[in-house]
């Protein structure tokens, strides 16, 4: 009944409300001049009372309703809106409600007002919102849930849902409907239970799968620590003996790339937290793929693993994509791959293209596989979450910290694919990546170009505030040949600038993070320079910083490539060479 009432639209609905209400109306009147209690009406009997023939219709009618109201399932009452909010009917299920067997216990209970109908605790939330609701001249007042105290002192929570009516002669009056919610209450406490006890062992999960993350990180990065401080204190004592320091050399130069992988990937995955949504860019996706190839085929030469790489059937090679996180994707799928095959075995890249629905987009498959160390099969469906490692990686002796997967996981997501995994233990993993890009005209897909012979002699402005990375970096681009002017600071290297000729300078490598002036103010203000010669010399920046918003105000305020330290060399030198190519075509 309450939702038939709730819940009815359209003129018939109006017509029975104002049907309903005007014979209620009149009964109350009739009651209240006949002197009679609401209470009498639950007697067996009614009063007897004798009406003239006209009346009598209406009377019968309207004590017709009364009974039907009487018998519906849920509460109905009727209270003044004055302020005294006195009630002046309530229903059987009103009393049921409240546990009460007659009327009089109900009044004694409530005080026969709406206040007293309401629990303290909620009672000026249920009268602000009345009151909202009136001010604004509505009359259908919306669903309201609130407290009852029931008359053996348990509480029940109800839905009420209220009819604000205006009559002369009775007064305004709220019609209210009541329905028991303890029922639906108690089912949303429970299922508010069973998610707060999820997220509570996720949570759990999660501090876990860090304090786990912790220990084994604090181990394996004092690994290659101990491998560097070790070697270093070997060389010194045998710094006499060439061939000896430079073995001892080799193996800090391979701790500290290992060091560094692990540092890189803990940015990485803070980083992709972090990071708003993929940016797209054209690029060239075999030439992504290849590059990663390249990067790690001398690592799988040197466990002598067979490393191929297929991307043959590639028609569309130009896409738009974040390339920055393209790579970054590939690169964790196949450097797990070499790290966890063992010497001899096999690794493979391939990529095959499917044609999409929509003739500016393709789907890439990207295939890595391996025959490796494998997964367990008890790992498989948390080998994405972060902090996770299984535990035959560290058995095989081969040192990871548990992030490559969730950082490709993590990219994936971003762009909107599906990555799935198939693996045995020491039978391998096969990694299969499906992706959508919109793709470029064939006529502008890129095209691999040669690179010119390097040119020594270069006049390069190097910018580092570390006295140390200044020292070394000065060291040895001036081995290979360049003519190097190291600055400390951005301030520097502007009056530098600011003082020089054309052609004084054919290149500045610059640090971003330096006091005075860092390298994106000075970066800005060199472009600013009146001399088109000066104002254009090419700009590669060198930092620790390797966030993406950091790199995308750097390229804003003029610098041409943007590299991390530690120094990558031949990454250096490419730069350099595709720079000062451009600059002298």
């Amino acid at each position: 009944m309450i939702k038939y009432f709730a819940d009815k639209e359209g003129s018939d609905m109006k017509g029975r409300q104002s049907y309903l209400i005007e014979h209620i109306l009149k009964f109350l009147r009739w009651l209240e001049n006949e002197g009679l209690a609401i209470e009498e009406i639950y007697a067996d009997e009614w009063p007897v009372r004798s009406f003239p023939p006209a009346e009598e219709m209406k009377f019968q009618e309207a004590c017709d309703i009364i009974r039907f109201i009487d018998e519906i399932p849920g509460g109905f009452l009727i209270y003044r809106a004055a302020e005294e909010e006195q009630l002046l009917y309530a229903n059987r299920g009103v009393l049921h409600m409240f546990r009460c067997s007659t009327m009089a216990e109900f009044k004694e209970l409530t005080g026969n007002t709406f206040r007293g109908v309401v629990c303290s605790e909620d009672l000026e939330r249920v009268e602000k919102s009345i009151e909202k609701q009136v001010f604004e001249s509505r009359k259908n007042l919306d669903y309201v849930e609130y407290r009852i105290r029931r008359k053996d002192g348990s509480v029940c929570w109800v839905e009420d849902y209220g009819h604000f009516v205006r009559d002369d002669a009775v007064g305004d009056v709220f019609y209210v409907f009541l329905g028991d919610s303890s029922e639906e209450r108690s089912r949303q406490q429970e299922e508010q239970k069973r998610l707060l006890e999820e997220a509570l062992e996720k949570a759990n999960m999660a501090v876990k799968a860090k304090n786990t993350f912790l220990s084994n990180i604090s181990h394996d990065m004092r690994t290659p620590l101990n491998a560097i401080f070790g070697f270093t204190s070997l060389a010194k004592l045998n710094i006499d003996r060439t061939d000896t320091v430079m073995g001892y050399l080799d193996q800090i130069e391979k701790a500290g790339h290992q060091l560094l992988d692990m540092i890189t990937k803990v940015l990485d995955v803070s980083a992709l937290y972090n990071a708003a949504g993929p940016t797209e860019v054209e690029c060239d996706l075999c030439s992504v793929v290849q590059d990663v190839y390249d990067f790690l085929y001398p690592q799988a030469k040197e466990k002598s693993i067979s490393f191929t790489l297929d991307c043959d059937s590639i028609v569309h090679s130009g896409i738009y994509a974040d390339q920055e996180k393209l790579r970054q994707l590939i690169l964790s799928l196949a450097n797990n791959a070499v790290t966890y095959t063992k010497p001899g075995g096999r690794v493979s890249i391939t990529l095959t293209e499917e044609e999409a629905m929509l003739d500016d987009f393709a789907v890439y498959h990207l295939v890595v596989a391996d025959n490796g160390i494998g997964i367990g099969e008890e790992y498989l469906e948390s080998i994405f979450e972060p902090f996770g490692r299984e535990k035959n990686s560290t058995l095989s002796g081969v040192h990871g910290i548990g992030l490559g997967l969730t950082i490709a996981k993590s990219i994936v997501d971003m762009m909107h694919g599906k990555i799935e995994v198939e693996s045995a233990v020491n039978k391998g993993s096969t990694f299969t990546v499906n992706l959508a890009f919109r793709v470029q005209p064939l006529q502008d897909d890129f095209g691999k170009e040669d690179i010119a012979v390097f040119q020594a002699g270069l006049r390069i402005l190097l910018v580092e505030d570390n006295d140390i990375n200044r020292e070394i970096e000065t060291e040895l681009l001036e081995r290979i040949g360049f003519v190097i002017d190291p600055v400390e600071n951005g301030r520097i290297a502007l009056e530098r600038m600011e003082q020089a000729s054309a052609g004084d300078y054919d290149l500045i490598i610059m640090d971003l993070q330096m006091p005075v002036m860092n390298g994106w103010e000075a970066a800005a203000a060199i472009r600013r320079l009146p001399d088109p010669a000066l104002a254009h010399i090419p700009i590669i920046s060198l930092s620790a910083d390797i966030l993406l918003a950091d790199r995308r105000r750097a390229l804003e305020c003029g610098i041409d490539v943007c590299l991390t330290k530690p120094m990558e060399y031949d990454a250096l030198l490419e730069s350099i060479e595709k720079l000062t190519n451009w600059r002298n075509s």
